[in-house]
């Protein structure tokens, strides 16, 4: 074999052998892409179902916000004469006081053993926002997000879980601080006394102007709480609805 002849064989087979890396690297990456587009698929299916449990605790946390606000006012109206009595059927009618059970279930307090100390929480309770938002955060740890290629789709789901979510923990901030003041007024009461005094005896008997303030204050933070919570609870069914289109085609 002539020099001609073993310059176009050796020419061939690295033709071949490019051909065949390239080939190869290309299969290599379709996989690739394969594999991470069922990766952000899988990802996107379990964040939806993050999304409605929130969507379900925000309607909850709604509903329980406005029982507050509907007992907020019962007492404002009725500022100087309510009783204890009259504070147990206005949460019996419209609870928000609450806990949850080992198996996670929630139960209003709506027991005779539930309003012991009805003067420390029924006046003074805010009621955190506490959603779940494990696998929303492990996107962000993991980079998954970031491999999101439709922008206004990454875009949403930080506007929510970042932006919208941030005015509702600010209102709830402001209730708080409303509350704690509450609080403070009553133990100032206390501390102040010459004799010993229950809370109940204080909310009977030593009510002023500076609570009835504080409790139009209260009926206001409330107000934000429900506006901001109303606006975020959109945000995340809208979310929900553009992920769907955008990933069950």
């Amino acid at each position: 074999m002539n020099k001609k002849q073993l310059a176009i064989r050796y020419s061939i087979e690295f033709v071949v052998i490019v051909l065949g890396v390239l080939i190869s690297f290309n299969i290599q990456r379709n996989a690739d892409l394969k594999r991470e587009k069922k990766e952000i698929n899988d990802s996107i299916v379990t964040l939806t179902e993050e999304i409605q449990t929130n969507i379900n605790y925000c309607e909850e946390h709604l509903n329980q916000l406005h029982n507050m606000k509907t007992v907020n006012d019962s007492i404002l109206k009725n500022y100087y004469s309510f009783s204890k009595k009259d504070l147990i059927e206005w949460h019996n009618a419209s609870p928000f006081g609450h806990s949850y059970l080992q198996n996670g279930e929630l139960r209003y307090w709506t027991k005779n053993s539930d309003y012991k100390n009805i003067y420390l929480w029924m006046i003074t309770w805010w009621n955190t926002f506490a959603q779940n938002e494990i696998y929303f955060n492990s996107l962000v740890a993991s980079g998954l997000l970031l491999n999101i290629e439709e922008s206004h789709i990454r875009e949403d789901i930080e506007s929510v879980f970042s932006t919208m979510k941030k005015r509702v923990q600010v209102n709830e901030s402001l209730l708080k601080q409303n509350s704690d003041k509450i609080f403070i007024w009553a133990e100032n009461k206390r501390d102040n006394s010459t004799k010993s005094i229950s809370r109940e005896f204080i909310f009977k008997n030593l009510k002023d102007l500076k609570l009835k303030n504080l409790l139009e204050d209260r009926s206001f933070r409330i107000e934000l709480r429900i506006m901001s919570l109303k606006n975020y609870l959109n945000s995340l069914k809208s979310l929900k609805i553009k992920l769907n289109e955008e990933y069950n085609k």
